[in-house]
């Protein structure tokens, strides 16, 4: 079970991640625990870990992280819909933040509108865990689970906010620029989650999104600097 320790070869299974990629993690501080011998961690702890430490991460062990997906994420960019971006946020609140941007998932991100509730409570319910508000005005809310049978791919929403939002974030500051991030996988969400997280520690990249002039301004410039950082 994921909230259980496992070794580093069941965390890899579940993860659909390399054992490397796992072990690499538990050297950077992930819950563990040595058993005869034998390195134990908990997968549920490296998803939560992955959103704090994540942005440390150099190009080459983002790399590591992605190379033995079976059906790689290897740009965000060409995720993100004009559609399914809101230049600026109207919410005030954490739940009006998250309502905001699940409904347009459900008018523009291809979620059956019957399905609002379920993922709107989703996401909530792992908020109550803990805030998905980074450091440096950043947050990616998401599901605690992946929404299998509700989307067959990723789906983004982009919301922007050049006054910020109170969002309870880590470092206590004002949330900018707040990504809602549907996966049908946990595979998926950990590749698209280390990209996000690592481009969006950029402040110039943050000010500049806010600054655009619509939304495709909005991913371009986005676009640009993830190709600038990362490579294409």
């Amino acid at each position: 079970m994921p909230g259980e320790y496992m070794t580093i070869d069941d965390a890899a299974k579940f993860l659909n991640m390399s054992a490397e990629a796992v072990r690499l993690l538990a050297e950077k501080g992930i819950s563990s625990t040595d058993e005869n011998g034998k390195l134990m961690v908990k997968a549920e702890a490296i998803r939560e870990w992955l959103h704090r430490g994540i942005r440390d991460f150099s190009p080459a062990q983002l790399k590591l992280l992605e190379r033995d997906y079976s059906e790689q994420v290897t740009r965000v960019a060409p995720l993100l819909d004009p559609k399914c971006i809101k230049m600026r946020l109207t919410g005030v609140s954490k739940t009006g933040v998250i309502g905001e941007l699940v409904d347009v998932l459900v008018t523009h991100g291809g979620v059956d509108p019957k399905h609002r509730s379920k993922v709107l409570a989703a996401v909530i319910e792992r908020e109550r865990m803990c805030s998905t508000a980074l450091a440096d005005g950043v947050a990616i809310p998401h599901p605690r689970e992946p929404l299998t049978g509700i989307i067959k791919k990723p789906r983004l929403v982009l919301g922007l906010s050049w006054k910020g939002i109170d969002l309870e974030a880590l470092d206590g500051q004002l949330t900018h620029v707040v990504v809602l991030l549907c996966t049908p996988r946990i595979d998926m969400h950990l590749q698209i989650l280390a990209r996000l997280t690592k481009l969006l520690s950029s402040v110039k990249l943050r000010v500049n999104m806010c600054r655009a002039p619509d939304e495709q301004g909005a991913i371009d410039v986005f676009d640009a600097y993830e190709k600038q950082t990362l490579g294409a």
